[in-house]
């Protein structure tokens, strides 16, 4: 009788992606902790963390719902992983590059920061969150993921060099959610900081 592996013992890519997926995810969740209890962010960052996480959650669980008519692995992931529990993976992965872009303002700013409205905060939040989006579609759709196109999300940008030979290109909804998300996140995010003043920075 011959033994089925599952498919993370059959293909080392797919185990090593799956594993960096997971661990990463509860690396950002231990870091964004570490640094609160360390004084180095304040109360409000590591809510915005979480806040930024449930931002995230709500196009990946809408995107699970969506079914494989819309997105589908590229690759089965094993042991029930491949629905929900990625999709709370990749909404940690959302929270922790939300906060990358407070880190690249903290950066490239001067002065006091976020305190009121600042379009050169916002930009450079917008601009992280697209050059972000395109970068991981460009690695990742094809491998990992693959968004199929449709009526109501065709591609916008067809496969370029380097990209995964089962890539359609890059589509109109993942891009579209990064146009609306930074906004959405920096808005809040200048309401959390308001609501919850520290002096630990």
């Amino acid at each position: 009788m011959d033994i089925v592996w599952p498919t993370v013992f059959m293909e080392p890519l797919t185990a090593f992606l799956m594993i960096a997926d997971f661990s990463l995810a509860i690396f950002f969740v231990c870091l964004f902790h570490w640094l609160y209890r360390t004084e180095k962010i304040s109360l409000a960052y590591l809510y915005a963390f979480w806040f930024g996480t449930l931002i995230g959650s709500t196009w990946e669980f809408t995107f699970l719902f969506l079914g494989p008519e819309f997105l589908h692995g590229a690759v089965e992931w094993p042991w029930g992983l491949d629905g929900w529990p990625r999709k709370v993976s990749h909404s940690i992965w959302d929270g922790a590059i939300f906060m990358f872009g407070v880190y690249l303002c903290h950066r490239w700013l001067e002065g006091e920061l976020f305190q009121r409205f600042s379009s050169k905060e916002l930009g450079i939040m917008f601009c992280w969150g697209l050059f972000q989006e395109l970068l991981v579609e460009y690695l990742f759709n094809g491998r990992v993921w693959i968004y199929e196109p449709l009526s109501w999300n065709p591609v916008i940008i067809p496969t370029i060099p380097g990209s995964a030979p089962m890539s359609p290109g890059y589509t109109l909804i993942p891009q579209a959610v990064w146009v609306i998300a930074p906004v959405v996140f920096y808005v809040s995010f200048l309401w959390i900081v308001k609501r919850y003043p520290d002096s630990k920075s």
